[in-house]
Parts: structure tokens; C-alpha cells; sequence
């Protein structure tokens, strides 16, 4: 059901805002007006449009430094309004200074700066909104925002490694591709007639050089146009699938398969994971809270049904680890992360301990995308040299079989 934003005044004529779910604006307001509150605004919360899973909107840098210079602002004293400004971004396009022009009509208009948030997903995810929401409950905005800094900015750096780590062999791949392709397609067919013309018996890696080149030639057409129909809405329902809660366990699950890829994925997730909840408790949060926070603000499916696990244990009067041992049919948390937690519960130290593991996790990454980084350029130039070898070996060797026939 849509969640709508309001502004309303009570009996007393004070304003209050807050959060409702409902069919419709209408539904929303009439709601509302039965108990007995006199409707100013009601503006519904989008989600998160699926084009802004593809592209970025702003720089996680500007975004980092938007969120960091609003904690240094806030622990000064400076009211939220007044933050809001003075940080009228000169960078970063127009959709972001447009957003936080909005934030700023928005708090002023009586929203909490939470709310104001949520009315930009594109920028402020879930846990940025639910972190400032704590903040402000708590007392303790400008701890909250500069936690949050720091969150945004060690996901951004760890994600960035990962996609670099595998640029090199992305790109390496699809030029060895379109060379052998352009081979395949314009030179190896005029090269090799004049053999056939010379009706000279060709070996058999250049039978079969000239078998895939033929097929090309005659039904390279045939297939794109045949197969793109389908390929499209392949894509099409595999997209949908794909954002649906259960699509979305089954692809996390299935990358976590994948070799050294997938050990990549998991200590991210475990990094995120634990980052995620020392940073909430670290801010003060309870431990209730947090996990009820991070069961609808974690991008991962596997974690965000771990912190509910979790927070079950919890209410059960069970432990921390209860929760975890569950995670992915017990897969995803090694036994040391159990047993640290384990002791950092017992021991009080729990922050901590959250903290170790996840710093551990992120060290463990680095260490694992630069064995990686190194050890890739050989297989892809091996791949390569292999590619090329053929396609040399399947030209020449009709050379040497004809200067061998005088």
C-alpha cells in the first residue's frame, strides 16, 4: 500500500507531520480528517524509480560530503534550516540541487528532515532516512550524520574496487571479441578463398575456421534479427523478476555461488552488515531498533532477512548469533563473526566487536581484489594468446601444406 507524507494541525492548532498508508491521496486525507486533525498537506512517497538503479544520479562523493558537512554544521548548533541554506550544492547537477531545494521547502514547509528525505530516494536510501529519523528521536542528529558519512563512504570505496577489479578483463575480452569478429567477418573469407580456388585440401582448424565464417556470412542476420525479439522480452520479465523479493534472494544467492566473485560478494555483505549495525548501535540506537531498521534499509535480501532472524531471537530471548546461524541456510556468517559476536554480546563490548569484524571483512577485500587484480591480467592475455594462436594457426597452415606440395 502507498505511504503518503502530511502536515496536519491538531485540535490545539499545533502542526504535526508524520507518515500514513493508504489507497490514495484521498483516502489519506479523509483518514486523517476522522481523527480529527485539519489536513495542510499530503504528499505521497515514490519509489525508487528503476532507471536509478542503472545510472547514478549524483557523485557518492558530493553525496558523502553533502551528508559530512551537514554533521559539522548540526554539532555547531546551526539549525536544520539554516544547513539547508547554506548547503546549496554548486555541483553536482541540476537534479541535485533541485532535490535539496526541495528538502529545504520541505523542512520549512514542517516536515522533520527524515521525512524531507524521503521524498528523494534516488539520493537518500532507506538507511540514510531511517539513521536521521533515530538521530533526531535520540538527540543525537549530528553523531547520526557523521556515521552515516562514514557508512556511505566505505560502501562507495568498496564497490568501486569491485567494479575495477573486474574492468580490466571487461574490457580486454570485448576487444578481443570485436577483432575476432572483424577477422572472422571480412579477412579470414578473402584469405582463405584462395586456397579453395587452388583447390588445395585444407587442414582442419582451417575447415573449421571456414565452416564458422561461412555460418556467419549466411545466417549472422538471420539470428540477430530472429533472436532479438525474444532476447528483449527475456530481458523485459527477467528485469521484473529480478526486483521482486524473491528474485532477488534467488540472484544473491546464486552470485554468492560463483567462484572468487562470490567469496568478493560475501565479505562485502558481511562488511555491510556489520558496519550497518555497529554504526546504529554505536549511535545509540537499541539493539531492537537497529535491527528493525536494517530489516527494511539493507539493499540485500539475505541480510535484510537476517536482521529480522535476528530481531525474532531478540523477542524470543534468545542471542544475537541465533540469528545469524540461520542466514542463508547457515552459509553466510563464519564461525569466528559467531563467536566475536557472541562475545562482544556476553562481554558488553558488542560496538566494538561489530566494529573489528567489520573493518576485518573490509581488509579481507582488498587483500582478495588485489590477488585478483594481479593474477587476472595473465589468464585473459593466456585467453587471448589462445584466440589468436588459432586464428593464425588455422591461416598459415594451408601456406606451409601448399609450399610443401612443390
Amino acid at each position: 500500500m502507498p505511504e503518503f507524507l502530511y502536515i496536519v494541525k491538531d485540535r490545539e492548532g499545533n502542526k504535526v507531520s508524520g507518515e500514513v498508508h493508504a489507497a490514495t491521496v484521498e483516502r489519506a486525507a479523509r483518514r486523517l480528517q476522522e481523527r480529527g486533525y485539519t489536513v495542510i498537506r499530503v504528499d505521497l512517497v515514490k519509489p525508487k524509480h528503476w532507471i536509478w538503479y542503472l545510472i547514478q544520479p549524483v557523485k557518492p562523493s558530493l553525496l558523502v560530503l553533502f551528508v559530512r558537512q551537514m554533521a559539522t554544521m548540526v554539532a555547531a548548533g546551526v539549525t536544520i534550516r539554516r544547513v539547508l541554506n547554506s548547503l546549496m550544492p554548486q555541483h553536482g547537477g541540476p537534479m541535485f540541487r533541485k532535490a535539496v531545494e526541495r528538502l529545504q521547502v520541505d523542512v520549512n514547509s514542517g516536515y522533520s528532515l527524515s521525512q524531507a528525505m524521503m521524498r528523494s530516494p534516488e539520493f537518500f536510501s532507506y538507511f540514510v532516512v531511517g539513521s536521521v529519523r533515530i538521530g533526531e528521536h535520540t538527540g543525537r542528529l549530528a553523531e547520526t550524520l557523521d556515521n552515516c558519512a562514514g557508512h556511505l563512504e566505505k560502501e562507495f570505496e568498496y564497490g568501486l574496487r569491485l567494479k575495477q577489479a573486474l574492468i580490466y578483463p571487461v574490457v580486454l575480452l570485448s576487444a578481443c571479441g570485436v577483432l575476432v569478429g572483424f577477422i572472422f567477418t571480412y579477412m579470414i573469407p578473402k584469405f582463405v578463398g584462395l586456397f579453395v580456388d587452388l583447390q588445395v585440401e585444407l587442414p582442419w582448424a582451417t575447415q573449421k575456421l571456414m565452416d564458422i565464417t561461412g555460418f556467419l556470412e549466411t545466417y549472422a542476420t538471420v539470428v540477430f534479427f530472429t533472436g532479438i525479439g525474444p532476447a528483449l522480452s527475456l530481458s523485459w520479465l527477467f528485469f521484473h523478476w529480478s526486483r521482486t523479493r524473491r528474485g532477488r534472494l534467488t540472484l544473491e544467492r546464486v552470485m554468492l555461488r560463483i567462484p572468487w566473485y562470490g567469496l568478493q560478494i560475501r565479505r562485502r555483505m558481511l562488511a555491510q552488515y556489520f558496519r550497518s549495525f555497529g554504526t546504529l548501535i554505536d549511535s545509540g540506537v537499541t539493539a531492537d531498533t537497529s535491527l528493525a531498521l536494517m530489516g527494511k534499509s539493507l539493499n540485500r535480501v539475505i541480510l535484510q532477512n537476517t536482521a529480522i532472524a535476528q530481531l525474532d531471537a531478540i523477542r524470543k530471548g534468545k542471542r544475537l548469533t541465533a540469528g545469524l546461524r540461520v542466514a542463508d541456510k547457515g552459509r553466510l556468517f563464519p564461525p569466528m563473526a559467531l563467536e566475536m559476536v557472541y562475545v562482544g554480546e556476553e562481554t558488553g563490548t558488542l560496538p566494538k566487536m561489530l566494529e573489528r569484524l567489520s573493518s576485518y571483512y573490509d581488509e579481507e577485500m582488498v587483500r582478495g581484489l588485489d590477488a585478483i587484480s594481479r593474477l587476472v591480467e595473465p589468464v585473459v592475455l593466456c585467453v587471448i594468446g589462445s584466440m589468436v594462436a588459432f586464428v593464425l594457426l588455422a591461416a598459415f597452415m594451408p601456406i606451409y601444406q601448399l609450399a610443401s606440395s612443390f
